[in-house]
């Protein structure tokens, strides 16, 4: 999370944007309360960024290239030019500061972010920002706050400023880990650059200001250099929960939320339906092909069309790959259920590690399994279900305020893997850190909030109740790739001897790690959510009803 101290509606940005922004967010709000239609603005050369004026940043960037584990052992350590740039560009909080103000300066310049009348004069501190414990800055990366002071000062220039950049592949056995997993077995860098480079005078809500971005493909370095955000300050904290309770104005940055840590929030109900709420413009406007110059003209199609075209090209399986889908699933899941009974079953809830429980939702998942690959092909054989979404947007990814009436509104970071996808999928990013009681209560009203915005911003007319299907058939696949990451991220960083001194989700060896809080949370909520939904019922009228024609066949 891009974390700052500076507080204030008038830090978010600069004191020239202020006034503009803030009477933004109460036009919005104000047509949120009076269920007013909102159509994406019309694009002129006044607001697109000058940046964009040369061309498309993608024509500039060569394919990603998976590195193998010695490629990157040798690549990473070079500075390489970056292809948006041509330039070097720093690679670590050191080289922030090392490269001085010149280096800043032509690097503002590039990105039109500095007028070319100014500079930057000096730097005046580089702060990095802790990867480990309570208060990690988030896990796609190592963060730095970088301050900077310009010759002419300038209010619509920000002197708080936020960079992110890789994890260094020598650091640690889990700097490797990480670096291979972001910036190898996909591509999750660039998209997110190229989305700051693009998107930002796009998107129907607030989002850092980029100063400057660069890759280079070859290394896999990168550098993101963005506003900071202005978080509030937090209250205190005792036994996991905020016993502080600080008097905020209207349009004051809320405090930071940690990955996984909602109890920290004052009323995580409100920012879940404000982030529902964000990621429903979000596709809206993408349905309008609002976001066709960075996405590409979107595919129409009905699901009509998609039976008669597409699925005819679907082929027949051997029967005993359905055998070996339900064996691999119950495998999984055995893991699952060894862990909440046996090594950690003190930071499970009694019903998320009750045997008879456990031994049920493995048999369940392992009859559902062959039918995984069906339901995403459903997901996705209508494209008014399909958009462009912010693929983890949960509460540490986004920055929160309330106007005068108390109603929220936020801004969205952390845009690494942004494209086009069957957006409910998005919902389990965003809700697999959700207490379980807040989703339990509140899961019809966010689906509905969705329904109602994406139509209110000029999307299709959605079925609510189909909306729902979509959602829980999701749930089966969910629960199971949460039981993969116990030997993968949990248990290497938290060893088996450890887990006995474990006291609970407070625990510093749980909450303090980064893998073990996110992984396990996850894993502790899919647990007990389960029993509360008959998924398997779900399952088997999608699969005698809508699902028919989708369904793979299996021969001999």
């Amino acid at each position: 999370a891009a974390a700052g101290a500076v507080t204030g509606a008038a830090a978010v940005a600069g004191k020239g944007e202020q006034a503009s922004w803030i009477e933004e967010s109460r036009r919005k709000l104000q047509a949120y309360r009076d269920k007013t239609p909102v159509s994406p603005p019309d694009l002129n050369a006044a607001v697109i960024p000058s940046r964009l004026k040369e061309g498309r940043p993608q024509e500039k960037l060569p394919p990603h290239k998976r590195l193998t584990p010695a490629q990157m052992s040798e690549m990473s350590v070079k500075s390489l030019p970056g292809h948006f740039t041509g330039a070097k560009f720093p690679q670590n909080a050191e080289e922030l500061e090392a490269f001085g103000a010149s280096w800043y300066t032509a690097a503002f310049h590039k990105f039109g972010t500095l007028p070319k009348d100014n500079r930057v004069k000096r730097i005046v501190k580089v702060e990095q920002l802790p990867h480990s414990g309570f208060d990690a800055a988030g896990g796609a990366g190592h963060k730095a706050f970088v301050t900077v002071e310009y010759e002419k000062p300038d209010p619509n220039l920000h002197t708080e400023l936020f960079a992110k950049f890789p994890w260094d592949y020598h650091e640690s056995e889990g700097g490797k880990t990480y670096r291979m997993q972001i910036s190898c077995y996909g591509d999750n860098d660039a998209p997110e650059l190229l989305t700051y480079m693009c998107c930002e005078h796009l998107f129907p809500f607030r989002m850092p200001k980029l100063y400057f971005c660069d890759i280079n493909r070859d290394t896999t370095n990168y550098m993101l250099i963005i506003e900071r955000v202005p978080f509030g300050k937090r209250g205190k904290i005792q036994h996991g929960r905020i016993v502080e309770k600080i008097e905020r104005n209207p349009f004051d940055v809320l405090p930071v939320c940690g990955k996984y840590q909602d109890y920290l929030l004052d009323d995580p109900a409100q920012i879940y339906f404000c982030l529902f709420r964000e990621m429903a413009h979000l596709a809206a406007w993408d349905q309008q092909g609002h976001y066709d110059s960075h996405l590409g003209v979107a595919v129409k199609f009905t699901q009509e069309q998609f039976l008669a075209h597409t699925l005819p090209t679907k082929k027949a399986q051997r029967v005993r790959m359905k055998g070996i889908r339900s064996e691999a699933a119950g495998l999984l899941l055995s893991k699952g259920e060894e862990f909440a009974t046996k090594i950690a079953p003190q930071v499970f809830t009694p019903r998320g590690k009750d045997p008879q429980m456990l031994k049920k939702m493995q048999e369940d998942i392992a009859w559902i399994a062959p039918y995984f690959d069906d339901i995403r092909t459903w997901l996705g054989s209508c494209s008014d279900w399909i958009a462009a979404m912010h693929p983890n947007l949960q509460a540490d990814n986004a920055f929160f305020w309330k106007d005068e009436q108390g109603d929220m509104d936020c801004g969205v970071f952390d845009w690494g893997g942004f494209g086009r996808s069957p957006f409910v999928s998005n919902f389990m990013g965003c809700l697999s850190g959700a207490e379980v009681d807040l989703l339990d209560a509140h899961e019809e009203g966010l689906l509905r909030m969705f329904c109602d915005e994406y139509k209110r911003y000029g999307g299709p007319d959605l079925d609510y109740k189909e909306m729902m299907l979509r959602y829980r058939l999701l749930w089966p696949a969910f629960v199971m790739d949460c039981c993969q990451w116990i030997e993968r991220d949990i248990l290497r960083e938290c060893p088996l001897e450890e887990w006995p001194t474990v006291t609970g989700i407070h625990d510093d060896k749980f909450v303090d790690r980064w893998n073990v809080r996110c992984r396990g949370t996850t894993l502790i909520n899919a647990f007990e959510f389960w029993p509360r939904r008959p998924f398997r019922k779900i399952v088997e009228d999608w699969v005698a009803g809508p699902g028919k024609p989708f369904l793979t066949e299996f021969t001999l």
